[in-house]
């Protein structure tokens, strides 16, 4: 087929879809206000699987001039059909001194300046919210205290990426306007309405229900799925605005990400996953495991072999990860590792039923007497997972004997979601009045804080929803009198607003389209104040959550 004839084809295919976008837009009731005879400000992202979008703007006199022009535009420089396309207006615009500009860029925090820049008032110089925190354009100076605009990623990108755009020169900027858009996206399939507002803006506005949950859970999956390499390593993520590999890894996070596969695999059974749950697991045995004599394990943790280090929680995440895969594969041939790092786990705890938290290794000397509390609570909560499957009253005795040392120190003050677990599954066997309400003191001081925190941060969404369950085992063992301080309709709301909000740190399509690499990395979980790091225990956490919360509230 000749340049030409595939030109024109690709121009037709274009314009199908965009004809599709166009009608759903104008079939909106909230379409109506851009109707008017008045400026209207059009942008067009065009999204790729594997390199960043292409975004194009026009403004005219009233939304269909603006759109005819945005398409001429689009057929003048596009000779590849795009995979998706996202169309963007604009609903309000402020304008800002620099002074107020560069203050408001130093004290929000890192990607969460969550509006769109332009440096003129015509526009001409205007960027997305997500292509401006996709790119890295905003950054922190630390010896200047102050944020500033990375001009080099900036003037990158308008060459790479902003086809009608030209280069910027910030000595002629004299003021910035702040706007917010109204979005509308194509995945080839099915249209969107995108999600306005300051922390939402530009994620699809569909209800969260079970097949949206079942979504996020299995492109989660086949994300951790794709990490793993055949000797059952994981890559440990990426940083997904340059597609930087993280290079670290950490035996913890490998064992915790197991963990959640199983959970995912439980949740929907795939043949892959099997495969890379049984490789990953041999990985841990065979790459991750110090005995000490015939019944003791540890497991060894770190990068540089001079640094190599036992930690507590290490080997916790480990028993976690083989008690799942025993009950969910119903195969106890990993039981007596999970014994022997238990055996291991009892080597550490002291008189008064704290945990030493680190040794160093080969040498087992003392490293850490305590790193974080969640290695405390993960390790109560792995041995009450394996005395669920044994039996052995040793478990039983080093969790209660922790516990008391947790209830003295008031450890319920850290708001550790391990620690809910544990205290939730310790009930089971133990339903005294001291474990109830340590559960909930743990979570009820930080009910409004969790319901407006700004972070996607996904243990808060584990450490609800395992409050949650402990308060029905109250109401079964009779101890509903704890409860009369406790506001349960509260704790509801802030479990529903974290399983929405945590959307927010998803990579839909509509978002993973302004990134280096899109088809590495949609699916996946993020961190967007670090740097949009996609990391195997970034997922796990949210797989964990995600799952819960479907259990809890979709099930039949």
């Amino acid at each position: 087929m000749s340049f030409s004839r595939q030109l024109i084809n690709n121009t037709q295919a274009f314009q199908e879809k965009a004809d599709i976008l166009y009608d759903f837009i104008k079939s909106k009731n909230d379409f109506k206000k851009f109707i008017k005879k008045t400026a209207v400000h059009l942008f067009c992202s065009l999204g790729y699987q594997h390199r960043r979008a292409i975004v194009v703007h026009a403004s005219k006199i009233g939304f269909d001039e603006a759109w005819r022009s945005l398409m001429k535009k689009i057929e003048k420089q596009s000779h590849e059909v795009p995979s998706y396309i996202k169309i963007d207006i604009v609903t309000n615009k402020k304008p800002v001194n620099i002074l107020s500009f560069i203050n408001l860029m130093t004290k929000t925090k890192k990607n969460y300046l969550r509006f769109g820049i332009s440096f003129d008032k015509d526009f001409n110089y205007a960027f997305l919210e997500q292509e401006i925190n996709g790119n890295a354009m905003i950054q922190f100076d630390k010896d200047k205290k102050r944020g500033y605009l990375k001009e080099e990623n900036i003037q990158n990108y308008i060459k790479r990426h902003r086809p009608d755009m030209k280069q910027i020169d910030f000595r002629k900027v004299t003021n910035v306007q702040l706007f917010s858009t109204k979005g509308y996206f194509y995945d080839g399939d099915q249209c969107y309405k995108l999600k306005e507002g300051t922390l939402d803006n530009g994620r699809r506005d569909t209800p969260l229900e079970a097949e949206e949950i079942r979504y996020m859970v299995t492109s989660g999956q086949t994300y951790l799925n794709a990490l793993n390499q055949y000797s059952g390593k994981f890559n440990y993520g990426y940083f997904s605005c340059f597609d930087k590999e993280i290079k670290l890894y950490d035996m913890l996070r490998h064992a915790s990400t197991v963990y959640a596969l199983i959970e995912s695999y439980e949740f929907a059974p795939t043949d892959e996953t099997k495969k890379v749950i049984e490789r990953s697991l041999y990985f841990l045995e065979t790459d991750g495991i110090y005995y000490d004599g015939n019944t003791r394990a540890y497991m060894i943790d770190g990068v540089d072999p001079a640094k190599y280090e036992i930690k507590l929680s290490a080997n916790a995440a480990a028993i976690l990860a083989l008690t799942k895969y025993t009950e969910v594969f119903h195969d106890d041939k990993y039981l007596p590792l999970a014994q022997a790092l238990a055996n291991g786990i009892v080597s550490l705890q002291k008189n008064d039923g704290s945990f030493v938290h680190v040794l160093h290794y080969p040498s087992m000397d003392l490293k850490e007497n305590f790193r974080t509390v969640h290695y405390d609570g993960k390790t109560a909560f792995a041995l009450m997972r394996l005395y669920k499957l044994d039996g052995d009253i040793e478990w039983l005795t080093t969790v209660e004997k922790a516990f008391e040392y947790f209830i003295g120190h008031d450890y319920w003050k850290h708001h550790d979601h391990w620690l809910s677990y544990c205290a939730n599954e310790l009930t089971y066997y133990r339903s005294l009045e001291k474990y109830f309400k340590f559960g909930l003191e743990n979570t009820k001081g930080k009910l409004s804080f969790v319901y407006n925190h700004e972070t996607t941060y996904p243990t808060f969404l584990e450490l609800k929803l395992a409050t949650y369950h402990m308060i029905a085992r109250i109401r079964e063992t009779g101890h509903t009198h704890l409860l009369e301080s406790f506001n349960e309709d509260q704790l509801l709301d802030v479990i529903h607003r974290r399983a929405e909000y945590q959307r927010n740190g998803f990579f839909y399509p509509e978002l993973a389209i302004y990134y280096k690499n899109p088809a590495r990395i949609v699916g996946s979980f993020f961190i967007r104040h670090h740097s949009f790091r996609s990391r195997i225990d970034d997922v796990e956490h949210n797989l964990s959550g995600y799952i819960a919360y479907y259990n809890t509230f979709c099930r039949s």
